[in-house]
């Protein structure tokens, strides 16, 4: 792995920050307290979340929200790996997240990072968010606080402390899971031996429940065929009962008919009756308008005039009338004037006297002219009256005409009707007669289905006593099946039961076998593979350590080895010198030996983990000047990649490649590239 970029927000004394990680050795340089740590907690947490540390720990104070962004190079691809800090009242935690590679962005909850982030790195180690990563601590980055710490350890706590960094922990745990699988062992067999004991009791129980289902089956085979034939014999009657059946719903139609039709000639005689009634009143009228014809028949015609020449005369003789009448009236008129005039003596026109002989003659001749007037007039009126009687006769006698032509034509539309009430009374009396037939033929029938209702009752009484007896044989059956089924079921789960007891019992003598193996050759060899290799890790970490050792303090008189439990003996002029008891730079140098053989020993048994990155936190505190120095032999011997160190001595700047410094002013942290 080799760091390329890191990214904070709101995180320690940091508000803002940005900072690239070049290949070679990074110094990251600044006054205690400066923020330098906080670089290197960022990391961690950005890669393996919080672990055992809390949220508040990192949060900046007075912020809501942080974010830590890393972007790392693994095998030639690069990796972005963004977590997010989150403050909910009084408590901080982690927020969701995300993982950018090479295929694309992955967003992801805080347990989901982690997990992805071991793949990535190639760790083998446990995916509990809440642990370490004991790969990365003791491989990559260790603060020089806790290092310090290990040394200080008792020898079972160290021992315990790196048998987790060298992943020996895997035989430890690999001893007490084969003691706690053989316990379980143990436990599964008196369990399988309980379980199998009565495995003969139940195989005899099995065999007399075969037997048993055996005898029931060749009962069911008798019952079947008994329930057959009664089922054959209930067809048959069933057959004859529909027959019946039929027959009964024939007598029922029949009978339904036979009322019907006597109905319909209570009905049809009634109309009959009603039809003959019609033909006498047809009759009695037929001879009422006869007699009237007889009557009108009689009567002769006054005159051979028509109403038209009638009426032609009578206007005339009106006109001759009108004028006669209008004669008299001038001659009355004339009359008059001649009579004054005669009585005057003076003509009212001349003027003059007038004659009374001349008057006299024409006075009488106008009297004569007016009685013959009057005479003609009276001719005239009688001829009128009598041409108007006449004429009254005449219409009269065509009345009579017309009333003769309606009463002969009421005749002819009598003798019709009277026809057709004939012809429905022949109908009539056809229906009857044909229905009258019918309802013999359907007596006779009646007659005949007589005995139905009674062959109905008794073939029913024969359907109930099948099938009572049909019921009574399946009721057997179904009590001989629910006994076979039951037996089958017994059977089935009894051989269940004798498979479960035979696996039982052959699988505790493998449990058994399994047992003795585990206790007299796992166990006792994974305890001889760990001594061998925890003797083998402490040869190279003691190799490893005397180098770094040696390298930092050249002092001939002293010489540094590992004990058995890796805690660091110096010894001087031949003797033990406790480590408490060495000075401030000889500390750090034993310190910082102990983490660079740590450091090459995790690296060899943690597979996937390549030494392409270290972090050396504070390595030279205390160290003289020449110590110093040594340091630069110390990285260069360690040919890796990418060295992050984190140190407040100006000294180490003359071999860094990058220096970067941090600065913390009014609480915030700043950084300064140097190089």
């Amino acid at each position: 792995m080799i760091l390329k970029t890191l990214e904070l927000q709101n995180i320690r004394s940091y508000d803002e920050l940005k900072v690239d990680f070049p290949e070679g050795i990074i110094l990251f340089e600044g006054a205690t307290g400066s923020g330098k740590s906080t670089i290197l907690m960022a990391i961690e947490f950005a890669l393996f979340g919080l672990g055992s540390i809390k949220g508040s720990s990192l949060l900046r104070l007075g912020a809501q929200q942080g974010n830590v962004s890393l972007t790392f190079d693994v095998d030639g691809k690069e990796y972005t790996v963004n977590r997010t800090l989150e403050k909910k009242g009084k408590s901080v935690h982690q927020g969701s997240g995300y993982v950018v590679e090479p295929k694309g962005k992955l967003s992801l909850e805080p347990s989901e990072i982690k997990q992805r982030i071991l793949d990535i790195l190639h760790f083998n180690e446990p995916e509990d968010p809440k642990a370490q990563s004991w790969i990365y601590r003791y491989a990559v980055f260790t603060p020089q606080e806790e290092m310090k710490t290990i040394l200080t350890y008792k020898p079972d706590m160290r021992l315990q402390t790196l048998r987790k960094a060298f992943k020996l922990e895997e035989y430890k745990i690999a001893i007490e899971n084969s003691s706690k699988l053989n316990n379980e062992i143990k436990i599964k067999i008196v369990e399988l031996k309980a379980t199998s004991k009565d495995l003969e009791l139940k195989q005899e129980n099995q065999k007399d429940k075969g037997k048993e289902k055996e005898q029931i089956e060749k009962i069911l085979t008798e019952l079947e065929t008994d329930e057959s034939q009664h089922q054959e014999q209930l067809t048959l009657l069933k057959t004859e009962l529909e027959k019946l059946l039929k027959d009964s719903e024939q007598l029922v139609e029949t009978q339904t008919l036979k009322s019907q039709l006597e109905k319909q000639v209570c009905e049809k005689t009634e109309s009959r009756e009603e039809e003959k009634q019609n033909i006498e009143n047809f009759k009695a009228t037929i001879d009422e308008i006869e007699n009237r014809i007889k009557q009108y028949s009689k009567k002769r015609k006054p005159t051979p005039l028509t109403i038209g020449q009638l009426e032609k005369e009578i206007s005339k003789l009106e006109t001759e009338e009108s004028e006669l009448i209008r004669t008299e009236n001038q001659i009355e008129t004339k009359l008059a004037d001649y009579e004054k005039l005669e009585k005057e003596k003076i003509c009212p026109t001349c003027d003059r006297p007038t004659k009374s002989k001349d008057f006299k003659e024409i006075i009488k001749k106008k009297i004569n002219e007016l009685h013959q007037a009057k005479k003609t007039a009276e001719n005239v009126s009688k001829k009128l009256k009598d041409s108007r009687d006449l004429l009254r006769k005449v219409e009269a006698y065509q009345a009579d005409q017309r009333q003769l032509k309606e009463i002969r034509k009421q005749k002819k539309q009598n003798l019709e009707n009277l026809k057709k009430v004939k012809a429905r009374f022949e109908a009539f009396s056809q229906e009857i007669d044909e229905f009258n037939s019918q309802l013999e033929k359907l007596e006779k029938l009646i007659v005949s289905l007589s005995q139905v209702s009674e062959n109905m009752n008794k073939l029913k009484g024969g359907i109930r006593e099948k099938d009572e007896e049909i019921g009574k044989t399946k009721e057997k059956i179904a009590t001989k099946k629910q006994r076979k089924l039951d037996l089958s079921e017994d059977i089935i789960k009894l051989s269940k039961e004798i498979e479960n007891m035979i696996k039982a019992r052959n699988n505790s003598e493998i449990l058994h076998e399994y047992n003795m193996w585990l206790s007299d050759y796992f166990e006792k060899t994974i305890e001889l593979i760990e001594k061998q290799v925890m003797m083998t890790i402490n040869q190279d970490f003691n190799r490893e350590f005397e180098k770094w050792f040696n390298l930092l303090v050249e002092d001939p008189t002293k010489e540094a080895t590992i004990d058995e439990d890796f805690t660091p003996i110096i010894r001087q002029d031949g003797y033990d010198q406790n480590v408490e008891f060495l000075s401030g730079g000889e500390k750090t140098s034993v310190a910082l030996a102990y983490r660079l053989a740590l450091n090459s020993i995790v690296k060899q048994v943690s597979v996937g983990m390549k030494s392409n990155l270290l972090i050396l936190d504070e390595p030279t505190d205390g160290f003289s000047k020449e110590q110093l120095y040594k340091v630069r032999e110390i990285l260069d011997e360690l040919k890796c990649p990418q060295i992050v160190i984190v140190s407040h001595e100006n000294e180490l700047e003359s071999f860094a490649n990058h220096i970067i410094r941090i600065e913390k002013t009014a609480g915030l942290s700043k950084i300064n590239h140097s190089l």
